[in-house]
C-alpha cells in the first residue's frame, strides 16, 4: 500500500501583507518545508502552456527543470535545489508534475515530509494551481491595505501610488474570495496579519488545526534560524527579530491625508468588509484626479523605483532568457 502524501500548502496574500514572516514560521515546523518564492505559476506556466504544452517526454521535462534551476528566484533557494533529485521525484508528465517534483525533492532534502509554497502573486493564479493540486490547502494572509500600501511604497518593486496600491489590494482580496468560494472551508483558511502579530501562538495553533499538524513552539522562534531568505533589507531585518505586536496601523502616523483619502475612496468597502475602521467618513476621488493619479503622477514614481531596482533587472534578464529557451525549443 502506498503512503498517502500530505496535502500541499499554498500561502496566498497581497504582496507586503506579511507572507514572508508566516512562511518562516511554518518552515520552522519540524514537518513542513517552505522555500523562498518560486514565481512558477505567474511567470513560467503561461509560457510553458503556450509554447511547450507537451511535457510527456522525460528529456523535455529534464531540460525544463535544468532551465528553471538556472534562473532566479530558484537560484536563491537555500539550499539550492538539485536537478537530479527533482527529475527523480517527478511522477506526472505535465508542468504541475515538475512543480510537485521540485517541491517534493527539496522538502525531502530538508528531512521533512510536507511541502508548502509561498509566492504572493500566485494568489491570482489559484485556478491553475487548483487544476494541478486539487487537494491543496490555502492559507490566505490579510493585512490592512493601508499598511500594505505603505510597505509597498518602500519596497523595490510594485506600484508606488496610493491609487494603484488600493486597486492592487482589492484585486488580491477579490481573487482570494473567489478561491475561498471554490475550495471550501477544509481547503481555505484566512488569517489576519494583525491577529498573527498580536496573538501568534493562538493563530499558529489555529493554522495547525487547519493543516492537521501538531503545534510546534519552535515556530515562534523563527527569527533565530540562520537560513538565508533573499528578500529586501527592510523585510530581512524584520525576519531576524521576534514578531512586532505594534507593527500595525502605521498608516495613522505615516500616510499623508491625500493618500489616505484616495485609498479609502477606492477600497473603503473592502476595509469595512474585513473589519478595518476607516479614517474618513465619505472620501471622494474626482474623475479628473483619478486620471492624474494614473497617467501623470504614478509613471515617474514607478520609473524611478525601476531605475534603482538592480535585482529586478537581473530577474527580468533571466526571465527573458528562460522564456526564449522555452519558446524556441528546450
Amino acid at each position: 500500500m502506498h503512503e498517502v502524501e500530505p496535502r500541499p500548502i499554498f500561502i496566498f496574500g497581497c504582496p507586503r501583507s506579511g507572507t514572508s514572516v508566516l512562511t518562516r514560521m511554518l518552515d520552522t515546523h519540524p514537518d513542513i518545508a517552505i522555500p523562498y518564492e518560486s514565481h512558477l505559476y505567474n511567470r513560467v506556466y503561461p509560457v510553458v502552456r503556450r509554447h511547450c504544452p507537451d511535457l510527456s517526454h522525460p528529456r523535455t521535462r529534464a531540460r525544463l527543470v535544468r532551465e528553471l534551476l538556472r534562473a532566479d528566484p530558484l537560484t536563491l533557494w537555500t539550499p539550492r535545489p538539485s536537478a537530479a533529485d527533482t527529475v527523480a521525484a517527478i511522477t506526472r508528465d505535465d508542468f504541475h508534475g515538475i512543480v510537485e517534483g521540485l517541491m517534493r525533492a527539496w522538502t525531502r532534502n530538508q528531512g521533512k515530509s510536507r511541502w508548502g509554497e509561498k509566492t504572493p502573486q500566485h494568489t491570482l493564479c489559484w485556478r491553475a494551481i487548483r487544476e494541478g493540486f486539487p487537494d491543496l490547502q490555502v492559507i490566505n494572509l490579510i493585512r490592512d491595505g493601508r499598511d500594505v500600501a505603505l510597505s509597498h511604497k518602500a519596497a523595490r518593486f510594485g506600484p508606488k501610488h496610493a491609487y494603484h496600491l488600493a486597486g492592487r489590494w482589492v484585486q488580491y482580496l477579490s481573487a482570494a474570495e473567489e478561491a475561498e468560494s471554490a475550495l471550501g472551508v477544509g481547503a481555505f483558511l484566512s488569517v489576519r496579519y494583525e491577529d498573527l502579530v498580536a496573538e501568534p501562538e493562538t493563530e499558529l495553533r489555529r493554522i495547525c488545526v487547519f493543516l492537521k499538524e501538531d503545534y510546534s513552539p519552535a515556530m515562534l522562534a523563527f527569527h533565530r534560524g540562520d537560513t538565508a531568505y533573499p528578500t529586501d533589507q527592510r523585510n530581512m531585518d524584520n525576519l531576524r527579530r521576534p514578531l512586532l505586536a505594534g507593527n500595525t496601523e502605521k498608516w495613522r502616523r505615516q500616510m499623508t491625508a491625500r493618500d489616505l483619502r484616495i485609498f479609502e475612496a477606492l477600497a473603503g468597502g473592502q476595509l469595512d468588509r474585513y473589519g478595518y475602521p476607516r479614517a474618513m467618513r465619505e472620501p471622494r476621488l474626482a474623475a479628473w484626479e483619478a486620471l492624474s493619479c494614473r497617467y501623470i503622477e504614478h509613471p515617474p514614481r514607478r520609473a524611478l523605483a525601476m531605475l534603482t531596482n538592480r535585482q529586478g533587472y537581473r530577474f527580468a534578464l533571466q526571465r527573458f532568457r528562460l522564456n526564449t529557451r522555452i519558446r524556441f525549443g528546450l
